[in-house]
This record gives structure tokens, C-alpha cells and sequence, in this order.
């Protein structure tokens, strides 16, 4: 077999690399929603972290990685007759696939179905230390606040992997300690009918942040609510929220992740129905202890890099930032200056030609992926 391996896709989703920008164009030169483009169209080796890139358009039932120049080394496919919410690679080599509202599973590298479980799961996942799956999931209730009409509400669930639940986190228990901290409209604006809307869920790890300060210690969670402009902090120990950051700084956001420094990486999507419109999206590093944005990156013009609703950024080993704006299905790689180095358009298409949408796009370190790759062949 060989490492590239049939997915079972139409025809019409193969991957395409052109390279009629390359190492010539900048961010300035590239219309960000050029339709006729797919994959890499800008690159500039020399500049480029090396990582490989996962993405899974959400039209799909896979998940592929690709190099810089755009090849598949590898992919997952495990068709079910639903799209893929979002994908990610387990240190172990198994893909874990959300399929939204309907279940979760984990698929080993041969995509052999290995676990999973039906729950509404949605957005987000953390395999914890101890083997257990933390998963962000909802369901429909009675509106806590105006004690009628539906409210579709965020819980967190903890499955083991007999997926036995053993600790949930409601949202709407703990919306008193969110406004606490930020200013929190209550009851919930009419114009959504989920809320927060949580699209991420991180363990936090041992670093600078926790030494500093104890609300960041690790094991606790982060989280971020695109429908109330806030990112914040879960004591998990007692499920407390203990700390909230966003409100007139971010505009539905996604994907806060702490990085090595102590500092925070949120996509800033620009567009809250409920607030306010920006028309553009930007990338931001906090410091969360001081509560000072270190580093920004947005488009020159703004609005050539705006994805309203999804998107990730990912700080990459060099230094540089890997973002997906996601609903031009698009990613691309920036240096700490804001230069674009690298571009890649998403080749799968929905059936009246339009270009697929993508959720997040990860990186995984060249040696990681090698090893299974070597080690797939090995076993061959």
C-alpha cells in the first residue's frame, strides 16, 4: 500500500497544487477567496516551518495530511453519511473525528474504528492523562432565565472509554461566575438558539501562566464561548469559573490555546450578530495575567482575511502562526512581521463548485509523522 492511501472521495475533491504565486507573492498579492485555486499556492521554503498540516473540509467523512508543497502523506476516511465536524491526531497516532451533533470516534492510522461514542458532541475534544475523553456536547431545555421556550445549552461531559459519563459541566450553572467577570447579557440574546456556543476545550498545561498565577494551573480548562465574546478558565478541581476575559475586545472568537510562554493565541473572528459586525478577522496573543494584547495579526486590507464563523491559529515551532480562515477554505502560514509565507486553498468542493469550508487546521512536528508513516510501512 502505498503512503498516500485511497479515501473513497469523488473524482472532484482530488488534490490539486499549483504554483503560479510561488515565492514570488506576498499576503497583499493574494485574493483571499480566489475560487479557481486549490492547494499550495504561495511558498517560501526557506521561511516555512516544516511541519506537515492536517485539515478535513466540513463536507467530508475524512481527514488528510499534507507537506509543504501540498502532497497527502496520509488520510482517514470512515463514511458514516455524516460530514466531519473537526479532526485531530492522538500522540498514539489514532485520528479522533467529530461528527457534529451526532457522535464522536477515535480510528487508528489504518482508520479501523477503534472507539466511539453517540452523544451530541460538537466543536471539541481533550483526551485527558487518564484515558477518559472530555467532549464539548449540548442539549435542548427549557430556558433557564425566561422559564419558557427552548434554549439549546453547552455541557462538558467526561466518557471513559466504556463511556461510562463520570463529570459533567453545565453552562448555564455557572453563568452567574462568568458575569462575575465579564459583562454578561442575561437572559441570552433571542438572535441565538445555543448558547455560549462553546467551540473549544483545553486541559491547561504546566508553565509560565501557572506559576504566576493559580487559575491557571494545569489540569485546569480552558474554554471560549463564540456567542458571548469570552474566553475563560474552569477550575476543574470544583467547576468554578475563575477567570473571563473578551468583551469589547473580541468578536466571536475561537480557538484560545496557551502557549509555551504563558501567553494566549485566540482567533478573533470579527462577527458577533448579537454585538457587533468588525468585517474582519485577526489574530491575537494575550497575556492573560496582565490582560495586554503582545501581538496582533490582521490583513493589509483588513478585510482580505475574514472568516465570520469557525477558524484556528496555531503557533508553529519557528515562530510563525498557521491559521485557517476558514470559510474560504483557506490556510496559510505568517511570520511574527505578519508575512504570509506559505498559502494552501482546500481542494474539495461541495457540489455546485463551490469551495469547501474547513473548521481548524493543525501541525504536527515532521519527526512525529515520519514515525508513523515508518512505522505503517513496517508493518506492511
Amino acid at each position: 500500500m502505498s503512503i498516500s492511501r485511497a479515501v473513497g472521495l469523488s473524482a472532484g475533491v482530488s488534490l490539486l497544487v499549483c504554483w503560479m504565486l510561488c515565492g514570488t507573492a506576498t499576503a497583499d498579492d493574494v485574493p483571499p477567496r480566489a475560487k479557481k485555486r486549490a492547494g499550495v499556492t504561495l511558498l517560501k521554503r526557506d521561511k516555512c516551518d516544516t511541519s506537515y498540516r492536517l485539515y478535513s473540509s466540513r463536507g467530508s467523512e475524512a481527514a488528510h495530511i499534507i507537506d509543504l508543497d501540498g502532497r497527502e502523506v496520509h488520510a482517514w476516511a470512515y463514511p458514516q453519511g455524516h460530514t466531519w465536524h473537526y479532526a485531530e491526531i492522538l500522540p498514539n497516532g489514532h485520528l479522533v473525528a467529530i461528527i457534529k451533533d451526532v457522535m464522536i470516534l477515535e480510528l487508528d492510522w489504518d482508520s479501523k474504528l477503534v472507539w466511539k461514542a453517540k452523544l451530541r458532541a460538537h466543536h471539541d475534544f481533550a483526551r485527558l492523562s487518564n484515558g477518559n475523553t472530555l467532549v464539548v456536547s449540548r442539549r435542548p431545555l427549557t430556558n433557564p432565565w425566561t422559564k419558557s421556550g427552548r434554549l439549546t445549552c453547552d455541557i462538558l461531559v467526561e466518557l471513559t472509554p466504556e463511556n461510562e459519563v463520570v463529570w459533567e459541566w453545565k453552562v448555564e450553572e455557572h453563568a452567574k461566575e462568568i458575569a462575575e467577570h465579564v459583562a454578561l447579557k442575561i437572559p441570552p440574546s433571542s438572535l441565538f438558539s445555543d448558547w455560549p456556543h462553546i467551540n473549544t476545550i483545553e486541559v491547561l498545561p504546566d508553565g509560565p501562566a501557572a506559576k504566576r498565577d493559580p487559575r491557571f494551573k494545569a489540569g485546569n480548562l480552558l474554554f471560549c464561548g463564540r456567542h458571548i465574546d469570552t474566553i475563560g478558565v474552569i477550575e476543574r478541581r470544583t467547576g468554578k469559573v475563575v477567570w473571563a476575559w473578551g468583551p469589547g475586545e473580541l468578536l466571536g472568537p475561537h480557538m484560545p490555546t496557551m502557549l509555551p510562554n504563558g501567553h494566549l493565541l485566540i482567533y478573533d473572528n470579527g462577527s458577533n450578530k448579537s454585538t457587533q459586525v468588525r468585517g474582519y478577522t485577526r489574530i491575537v496573543e494575550l497575556d492573560p495575567i496582565s490582560g495586554k494584547i503582545v501581538w496582533e495579526y490582521k490583513a493589509d486590507p483588513p478585510n482580505h482575511f475574514y472568516s465570520r464563523a469557525r477558524g484556528s491559529s496555531v503557533r508553529l515551532a519557528n515562530g510563525n502562526t498557521l491559521i485557517a480562515e476558514s470559510d474560504p477554505g483557506r490556510f496559510f502560514e505568517v511570520t511574527p512581521e505578519g508575512r504570509m509565507v506559505w498559502e494552501f486553498y482546500c481542494p474539495d468542493l461541495n457540489k455546485n463548485g463551490s469551495r469547501m469550508a474547513l473548521y481548524r487546521t493543525l501541525s504536527y512536528r515532521r519527526d512525529f509523522i515520519d514515525q508513523l508513516l515508518a512505522k505503517a510501512k513496517d508493518s506492511m
